[in-house]
């Protein structure tokens, strides 16, 4: 191996160790298959391969490469078969060198295959970890850690309420510590979602993003990135009955790589994923609370199978302080139902629903939905 193949050597190993690997053999087999044959491809052909070439192999991205090798492979053996003058062995060598490439090209196709499988295994798995959690306060402080078995170096869940972005609990791989500084941040002045930040458009849309350069972007909270270093990270929402009530946050800080695309899919699902259990937990502990209330007794399979009948049975008998509306929209949230979808079924926007709620809580004297739910059901609420 001459001088230059031995460097192109010496930087495929360490910009694949840099990367980090997390493959299993038959992937890692191929890794060495791609090295080799950049080696040699750069032996055999007037191409050179630069040093983005080889972040991109190691960062799984090997299709552009191989493109790359493929065209300059089949043109030179194109040239070959018009010049008599191309040997019998120069002509046998593209050729194997085309196989050899399409070969790779289909084994990283059907890897891809495999690693998709192997991304829903490790997805079953971590919500497999918050499976059992009875309460939503239990059930989000399990998310962080759960996120990070995912491959991610720190992973936040935080709530939305009010318009109001409130962390809850982080997960920082190699150092608690941190995780409890940032959340402190975050806790001591809550950002507002008033569309000043990324995280604003998250709620809005109800959709997930990446957020690069994040230390000079104008749309960061910047304690919060000052305190936590990050570059980039990755935004999933959590939904409960088509409203977003928190949001998953992801980074890969110890990695010292961007928040890509195939992380965010993964950050994306398990957030799917999350948020059919919280709607199901948050249901649950209601309806646990209305059978508590009725001196009743309730198992969770009894409670997805006849949620309905309860409710009725422990409706008041009068509304208290509350309007008729108030009194409908309160019947709605003690049958669970988010903001939005109460102004689904009341014709009415989610910032009137939103008001409505408000008032209703300071008519209860209450705190929160639940205790707001708990008083008006038995009945103790201010005269």
């Amino acid at each position: 191996m001459d001088r230059e193949q031995a460097v192109l050597a010496s930087g495929w190993r360490t910009v694949a160790q840099r990367a980090g690997s997390r493959e299993d053999a038959k992937v890692s087999a191929l890794r060495g298959q791609l090295r080799d044959l950049c080696v040699d491809a750069a032996s055999a052909l007037d191409v050179e391969i630069v040093h983005s070439d080889l972040e991109l192999l190691a960062a799984g991205r090997a299709q552009p490469v191989l493109s790359k090798l493929w065209s300059a492979a089949l043109g030179e053996a194109l040239r070959s078969t018009e010049d008599d003058t191309v040997p019998a062995a120069r002509r046998r060598e593209l050729l194997e060198l085309l196989g050899r490439i399409r070969s790779i090209e289909t084994d990283l196709a059907q890897a891809r295959l495999g690693q998709r499988d192997a991304f829903l295994r490790r997805i079953a798995e971590a919500l497999a970890s918050v499976r059992d959690a009875r309460t939503v306060e239990d059930f989000l402080n399990r998310v962080p850690e759960a996120g990070c078995r995912l491959g991610f170096d720190r992973v936040l869940v935080s709530r939305v309420e009010d318009s109001t972005w409130k962390l809850h609990k982080m997960c920082v791989v190699r150092d608690p510590r941190w995780a409890d500084e940032l959340v402190a941040v975050g806790k001591a002045s809550p950002p507002p979602l008033d569309g000043g930040i990324v995280e604003a458009d998250v709620v809005s849309r109800a959709d997930s993003c990446l957020v690069f350069d994040v230390q000079n972007s104008d749309r960061v909270v910047r304690d919060l990135v000052q305190v936590g270093k990050s570059e980039s990270y990755g935004i999933a929402p959590l939904t409960v009955h088509g409203e977003v009530v928190g949001m998953l946050h992801g980074d890969c800080y110890y990695q010292r790589r961007d928040v890509e695309a195939a992380d965010q899919a993964l950050l994306s699902l398990m957030a799917e994923g999350l948020s059919h259990s919280l709607a199901r937990i948050t249901i649950l502990e209601g309806l646990e609370a209305l059978h508590r209330t009725a001196g009743l007794t309730m198992t969770s399979s009894a409670a997805v199978a006849a949620p309905a009948a309860p409710l009725q049975a422990v409706l008041p008998a009068d509304n208290g302080p509350l309007t008729p509306r108030e009194a409908e929209i309160m019947e709605l949230l003690a049958a669970g139902h988010s903001n939005r979808y109460i102004a689904q079924q009341l014709l009415i926007t989610v910032g009137t629903a939103k008001s409505h709620v408000t008032h209703i809580l300071r008519k209860l004297d209450a705190t929160s939905r639940a205790e707001a739910i708990s008083r008006w059901l038995r009945g103790r609420y201010p005269r």
